[in-house]
């Protein structure tokens, strides 16, 4: 029974939107398989699919080449050293993707950052923007954090001790590496890989509005049929396409490794002693550090500018871009939406959470491993189907532009980044508490309220901040559902940088800028506090 809340939410919500758009794709006019047939002999969504699938391969490749040095040294360092890096991938992960777009348009936009630095080096113009190259590199700064994260939750298990014993019997570093740290670091390659793979199949936002019209990918024609084209039925058969390709990297990798859970796995976790490590280490984690979060950067002085510009550095400086988000109702209001939603979604993604939770632990393993499969479903589907899907059923049940349909839609996709943390502190809470409680006549909402839920304290608070930040930084959802009486903040900065020049975005970035620091250092001060010894 502890089940049944979680499981009817993503059956009513998730599932049955996701059979609907199946639903769709094959009852349209001239027979079930006409529209895959009208897609798949179009040459040009054919190149779309084709681009988008090696795009998103293209990506995780580069993801993984970079972040595996880096992971590796955070799982070799202690102390200071470790929570610097730490705290960079955690504020670049918490950093709105939004922040980010926005960024690499200044940076790769003409005269921008990068055009005029080729320029003064005496080359022709650099124009990243509406390319396919411009749109990798952004997505491989915004995917880093998600590579990392599951290699370094891998690596810190790896027994040092093997790779000493390898070197005894006369095995030089690279034969070490290759034979046997290298297959024990899989697990976190292939997790990373494939979460990297999936989110960029249907990533949105960088491909709207990094790239161009011309060199769009799967998601974008997508969003075109059903906005503009209002072709259902084909989108329909288009998102199924790519559903089945994120399927045929899913299902097999799912048979040996956990390809769900790793990001929010171990992070921050310590184990092991610190050792010296080779100079080069240190020079690549610098150059990720700054590539994770200098682009970000920029839009704290693109908040001052004295003029309706994005030109970079501004000529003259002023703070009326603040004045302006606070006195524009259009720019206030959508942020204490986000911030109602995001707090809604948080307390429904911990209660659902906690419910399925507390049913897995008393399940046999092979149920309990469905039903975890189940309840992280959501982040093994590309963001866009699940956008196409909801909409739809949101349609027919007046719940588009609605609070209701905000929290409803942004739980769906929190549910899998709150779980995971909830449930790995259930696993090691001791059950032996429990009966202690049941022994002193505590019966179970007592022994839930007054033994449990305090001791998964730091569970529930780290899957809280994941719900919060999902909820709050979610675009493409949310550019489905809302409406001109309710939008959230990212979707308010994703039609004000796509139709115009306003500076009120910059303003708008810093603060959430802000607002990620001080969510991390916050973070970081309730773990000490959780950890430290009583």
């Amino acid at each position: 029974m502890q089940m049944l809340p979680t499981a009817v939410f993503l059956s009513l919500f998730f599932v049955w939107p996701t059979l609907l758009i199946v639903s769709q794709s094959v009852l349209g006019d001239g027979g079930w398989l006409a529209q895959y047939t009208a897609f798949l002999s179009s040459a040009v969504y054919v190149r779309i699919l084709l681009r988008t699938l090696v795009t998103a391969a293209l990506v995780s490749t580069l993801c993984l080449l970079i972040a595996y040095p880096y992971a590796y040294l955070m799982s070799r360092v202690r102390g200071h050293m470790l929570t610097v890096l730490t705290g960079v991938v955690l504020i670049s992960f918490f950093t709105s993707v939004m922040v980010r777009s926005f960024a690499w348009i200044v940076v790769m936009q003409r005269n921008g950052i990068v055009d005029r630095f080729v320029q003064s080096l005496g080359f022709d113009s650099l124009v990243l923007r509406g390319s396919t190259l411009g749109v990798t590199i952004a997505m491989v700064q915004i995917m880093l954090p998600f590579m990392i994260f599951p290699l370094y939750s891998t690596m810190i298990g790896i027994d040092r001790r093997l790779l000493t014993a390898s070197q005894s019997l006369g095995a030089n570093g690279w034969t070490t590496f290759r034979s046997v740290y290298w297959p024990l670091s899989l697990p976190g390659v292939v997790s990373g890989w494939v979460i990297v793979f999936i989110t960029s199949l249907g990533f949105y936002v960088i491909p709207g509005l990094v790239g161009s019209p011309q060199e769009q990918l799967l998601s974008q024609l997508i969003y075109t049929l059903i906005n503009t084209v209002l072709n259902v039925p084909l989108a329909s058969a288009a998102s199924m396409l790519l559903l089945l390709m994120a399927l045929v990297v899913v299902l097999p990798a799912m048979t040996r490794f956990d390809v769900t859970g790793a990001v929010t796995a171990r992070a921050g976790q310590t184990g092991g002693e610190a050792v010296s490590h080779a100079a080069w280490l240190y020079l690549w984690a610098a150059a990720v550090g700054i590539v994770l979060l200098a682009p970000s950067l920029v839009v704290i002085p693109l908040s001052f500018p004295g003029n309706t510009s994005f030109a970079f550095p501004p000529t003259s400086w002023s703070t009326r871009w603040y004045a302006r988000f606070f006195g524009n109702e259009d720019w206030y209001g959508s942020l204490i939406a986000s911030l109602q939603v995001a707090c809604l979604t948080m307390v429904l993604s911990i209660i659902l959470s906690v419910s399925a939770a507390l049913a897995m632990r008393r399940t046999s393993a092979s149920l309990r491993n469905l039903l975890r499969s189940f309840v992280m479903a959501p982040r093994i589907v590309p963001g866009i189907i699940i956008a196409l899907a909801i909409y739809g059923v949101f349609l027919t049940w007046g719940l588009n532009a609605t609070y209701t349909g905000f929290v409803i839609a942004h739980t769906v996709l929190a549910l899998p980044f709150s779980f995971i943390p909830v449930m790995t502190a259930l696993e090691q809470f001791d059950t032996r508490l429990e009966q202690a409680s049941a022994s002193l006549g505590g019966d179970r909402i007592v022994t839930l309220f007054r033994v449990v839920l305090p001791l998964i304290a730091p569970g529930l608070v780290t899957g809280g901040l994941f719900a919060f930040v999902i909820s709050f930084d979610e675009v493409v959802v949310s550019l489905f559902i809302s409406g001109t009486d309710l939008r959230t903040l990212p979707v308010q900065m994703y039609r004000s940088v796509a139709t115009d020049i306003d500076p009120t975005i910059a303003a708008a970035s810093t603060m959430l800028l802000l607002l990620t620091v001080l969510l991390v250092l916050g973070s970081s001060m309730l773990s000490r506090k959780f950890q430290r010894p009583t």
